[in-house]
């Protein structure tokens, strides 16, 4: 049986550290594109300079490495990237399983800080529809996305109620969702790889499916929906 999400990180918590002062190239570029090169006088104007006040739904896991500024952009890709290829050879793997309009999906656990609820965001004028706003996270800025309008779901959306916070490429990154559904514990008998053919919507961000039961849950790829993001 699979524990739920909240059992889970009762039993694995960890506090983070308070971001520090520096900013990870990942995070340079992306605020430049979107608030301009003076970007961290942009973020003191905004309010995003102090961290937001959160109310989490899980607990906290300690951020990844990369995040303060020292290493690089190429080290930080090739992490996540030989991450995602690791998770094809494990036994066993824990994912979060959530809602977005109508569809059950999940997400690896070693890729998400943690569950927080939703919270008023600061608006980014020239970002695309799907980044809905950023904030700051325990000290870091965060793009929050709407995972409804990313992967381009034509079901009918009900309130975004909580955001996931994951750790890719030297950023956080926060995926808006209806809700969440349980804490998955699979064998690696129970899941598919290489489906893209068979997903159809949306099949560049998933990387594999899960069967639960009667039913398949699409595992999304977080570093692909992360280079969405940054090239949108």
């Amino acid at each position: 049986m699979s524990p739920s999400l909240e059992q889970y990180f009762e039993e694995s918590v960890l506090l983070p550290e308070q971001g520090g002062k520096t900013f990870s190239e990942t995070e340079r570029a992306f605020l430049s594109r979107y608030m301009g090169d003076d970007f961290e006088a942009a973020l003191v104007r905004q309010g995003l300079s102090q961290p937001a006040v959160v109310e989490s739904v899980t607990g906290e896991l300690a951020p990844a490495d990369g995040l303060d500024g020292q290493s690089g952009p190429a080290t930080e890709a090739d992490g996540d990237g030989a991450l995602e290829a690791g998770l094809r050879q494990v036994r066993e793997l824990k994912l979060v399983g959530f809602r977005v309009a109508g569809q059950e999906l999940a997400i690896p656990i070693a890729q998400v800080q943690e569950v927080i609820r939703a919270m008023p965001l600061t608006r980014l004028p020239a970002a695309p529809p799907h980044i809905v706003g950023m904030t700051n996270l325990r000290g870091r800025v965060a793009p929050m996305v709407d995972l409804a309008r990313i992967m381009d779901f034509s079901g009918p959306c009900g309130e975004n109620r909580f955001i996931i916070v994951c750790r890719c490429r030297g950023m956080l990154v926060g995926l808006l969702v209806e809700g969440i559904a349980a804490m998955h514990q699979a064998d690696g008998q129970d899941i598919e790889w290489g489906v893209e053919a068979r997903v159809g919507v949306a099949s560049d961000l998933v990387l594999g499916l899960l069967k639960v039961g009667e039913k398949l849950v699409a595992i999304l790829s977080v570093d692909s929906l992360f280079q969405k993001v940054l090239k949108s």
